[in-house]
């Protein structure tokens, strides 16, 4: 089901969802062209991608979901069923093949889809991706204590603790806006239902049969980043690249950055006689 109108840019945008287990996925839609489905970051919504709108949406179709237990999503959080919800979306605008973004826990969602699907897709992008089995964890997220905070109904706590998080930190002032407004409707439901994130082992993604881009900010932390290099340099048909003056969130803090990085290697995929070298 499509409307005509969205907050997010008044007559370019269409709103959808999708029916999934448990639930719905609600979504909208920007642009024209090759289709993109586009993953958000944990705590955060479609709202995130709002900067791609004026420079993707001039050559692709942006599909920006709202992820199980985020935003208005009514399904529960459980990130074995996000690849799913993905193909579900697919399915239901009719997209045959498609490329796939996605950023920090979405990107791990993105990578389950391409080891899974990857017959589904003609190009990938993670941002920030958590790849422990490519680069020792040195990064910590206190996920046990902000469950205890959300549990006990204190999520302001939860939200206040995790906006002073390095990944959470934003370096321009429209970046720290846009992160601010969606972490203050955050309501930690997700947190509360069982989600084990979906294993994503070095062969696996030594073996993904689709083209990877693999990007971090220039300030993401030094694992985010280590792990960037890394997906590039093992992925079959892999490459990296840094997006200069961001942060974990560099979508938002280097849009044109962001972009062009995206843009230009999306294209590349698109053309079948120049598909993207390892």
């Amino acid at each position: 089901m499509l409307a005509a109108h969205s907050p997010l840019h008044a007559g370019a945008v269409r709103r959808g969802e999708v029916a999934v287990a448990g639930g719905t996925i609600p979504f909208v839609m920007a642009g024209e062209g090759a289709p993109v489905i586009l993953l958000h970051g944990w705590t955060l919504d479609h709202r995130m991608w709002q900067p791609q709108i004026a420079g993707l949406g001039r050559g692709f179709l942006l599909v920006m979901p709202d992820r199980r237990g985020h935003g208005r999503a009514t399904a529960p959080g459980d990130l074995a069923r996000e690849a799913d919800d993905v193909i579900a979306i697919a399915d239901a605008l009719g997209f045959g093949r498609f490329a796939l973004v996605g950023l920090s826990q979405g990107a791990v969602v993105a990578l389950d889809v391409a080891r899974r699907f990857a017959s589904r897709l003609t190009g990938l992008v993670v941002s920030g991706a958590p790849l422990p089995s490519l680069v020792a964890r040195d990064e910590v997220i206190d996920l046990p204590a902000y469950r205890a905070l959300v549990a006990a109904g204190d999520v302001a706590a939860m939200r206040r603790d995790w906006a002073a998080h390095p990944l959470m930190q934003t370096h321009t002032p429209e970046a720290a806006a846009r992160a601010a407004a969606m972490l203050a409707e955050y309501d930690g439901r997700d947190l509360l239902t069982p989600s084990d994130p979906p294993a994503l082992p070095r062969d696996a993604l030594e073996q993904l049969a689709v083209p990877v881009l693999a990007l971090a900010g220039q300030f993401d932390t030094p694992w985010r980043r280590a792990c960037a290099a890394a997906l590039g340099r093992v992925a079959a048909h892999g490459r990296h690249a840094e997006i200069a003056a961001a942060g974990h969130l560099a979508n938002c803090d280097n849009p044109q950055g962001f972009d062009a990085a995206v843009g230009s290697f999306l294209r590349l995929c698109a053309t079948p006689r120049e598909k993207p070298a390892p």
